[in-house]
C-alpha cells in the first residue's frame, strides 16, 4: 500500500511518500519512496500578532499543492496532511486551513498536542529499531512553535507534554543580536529550564535512551558526524555524546549568521533559528540525563503515514 503524509509545521513543511508492508495497525514497516522538505515559516511573527500572515499562508498553500501533486504522481492511495502548533494556536488558523484546502485539495488535520506527541513517539521508537523497542525512552520533537516530550517503554507511550516553545518563537522572544549576547542566551535557557521543570515534573528524572527529532537535531547530528549533505541513512540512530552535544551548541552560539550559513546543509530557513533550537536541545539533555542523544529522522510525517495506511485499511474505498 502506497500512502503519503505532509507535515505542516511552524517552520517547515515536509513530505513523505512510503510503501507500507505488513498490518498498518501493528508494527508495519515503512519503505521510503520519496521525502522532501521546504521552509514555510508559518510561525513568523505569530507570537507578536497572534495571526499567520497572508504571505506565509499563501506559501504554505502553494507548497502543500506541490507536495500533493508529487504524491499523487507517485501513486499514493491516500494523502494525509497534518498541521501542528501554528495552525493550532493562530487566531486565523481555520481561515488558513481553508485556504490550504482550496488550493491543494487536501483538508488539513489540525492535530491536538496529544495526537502529535503519540504519533511522534511511536514513529521514533519504531524507526530506531530493537534497542528502542525494548527500552524505557524519552522522545522529544523540537519544532518551530512547540516541543513535544513523551516518555514511555518500548512502543507504548506514557506521559507526555506539549511545551509552548520551539526554535522560531524562542528566537523571536529572546535573541536580538548576532551572535546572541550572554544575557540573551541565559534568559532563553532559563525560560526553557523553568518550562521543563513545571510541565515535565511527572516524567522520569533520567532515561536510558533520549531520542530527538526535528531540524535542529538533524543539524546537530550532521555536525557531529561531519556530513556534507543530508543523509537520513547515516543520521538515523546516530549517537551524539553529551559532552560533544554541549560543544556543538557552544560553537553555534559563537557564530554569526553568515558563518552559520556556511555550514553544510544549512539553509536560510534554519540558520536564523538554529541557535535557539540548539540551546533548547541542550536544556532537554540536562533535564533528561542520558549517556547520549540519539538522532531520529522519522518524526511526525512517519506517524502520519502509518495513520494514513490504517485509515485505508479501515475504509478500502479511500
Amino acid at each position: 500500500m502506497r500512502v503519503a503524509a505532509i507535515d505542516l509545521g511552524t517552520n517547515s513543511i515536509r513530505l513523505l511518500v512510503a510503501d507500507v508492508e505488513g498490518n498498518p495497525a501493528e508494527l508495519a514497516t515503512l519503505h521510503t519512496v520519496a521525502r522532501a522538505g521546504e521552509p514555510c515559516r508559518l510561525g513568523r511573527g505569530l507570537g507578536q500578532s497572534g495571526r499567520i500572515s497572508d504571505e506565509m499562508a499563501e506559501r504554505a498553500a502553494h507548497l502543500a499543492l506541490e507536495f500533493a501533486r508529487r504524491a499523487r504522481g507517485l501513486g499514493a492511495r491516500h494523502i494525509l496532511l497534518g498541521a501542528t502548533a501554528a495552525l493550532r494556536s493562530a487566531e486565523n488558523g481555520p481561515e488558513v486551513a481553508k485556504r490550504i484546502e482550496e488550493k491543494s485539495g487536501l483538508s488539513p488535520r489540525i492535530l491536538t498536542g496529544d495526537q502529535e506527541a503519540r504519533l511522534v513517539y511511536r514513529s521514533v521508537v519504531l524507526g530506531l529499531g530493537a534497542r528502542a523497542q525494548r527500552a524505557a525512552c524519552v522522545v522529544f520533537d523540537l519544532g518551530g512553535g512547540s516541543t513535544e516530550v513523551i516518555s514511555g517503554v518500548g512502543t507504548e507511550s506514557g506521559r507526555w507534554a506539549s511545551l509552548p516553545f520551539g526554535a522560531v518563537n524562542l528566537t523571536e522572544s529572546f535573541l536580538r543580536n548576532d551572535p546572541p549576547q550572554p544575557g540573551e542566551i541565559e534568559s532563553l535557557r532559563g525560560h526553557v529550564r523553568a518550562t521543563l521543570e513545571s510541565r515535565c515534573a511527572s516524567m522520569p528524572r533520567s532515561t536510558p535512551l533520549l531520542a530527538g527529532v526535528g531540524g535542529t537535531v538533524t543539524l546537530i547530528g550532521m555536525l557531529d558526524r561531519r556530513l556534507e549533505a543530508y543523509d537520513p541513512g547515516a543520521l538515523e540512530g546516530w549517537v551524539v555524546e553529551r559532552k560533544r552535544l554541549h560543544e556543538i551548541v557552544l560553537r553555534l552560539c559563537g557564530m554569526s549568521h553568515a558563518q552559520r550559513m556556511g555550514l553544510p546543509a544549512m539553509g536560510e530557513g534554519r540558520a536564523d533559528i538554529v541557535i535557539a533550537g540548539a540551546l533548547a536541545v541542550d536544556e532537554l539533555a540536562d533535564r533528561f540525563p542520558s549517556p547520549a542523544l540519539v538522532c531520529s529522522t522519522q518524526g511526525l510525517r512517519y506517524g502520519l503515514a502509518r495513520l494514513a495506511a490504517e485509515e485505508v485499511a479501515a475504509d478500502p474505498k479511500r
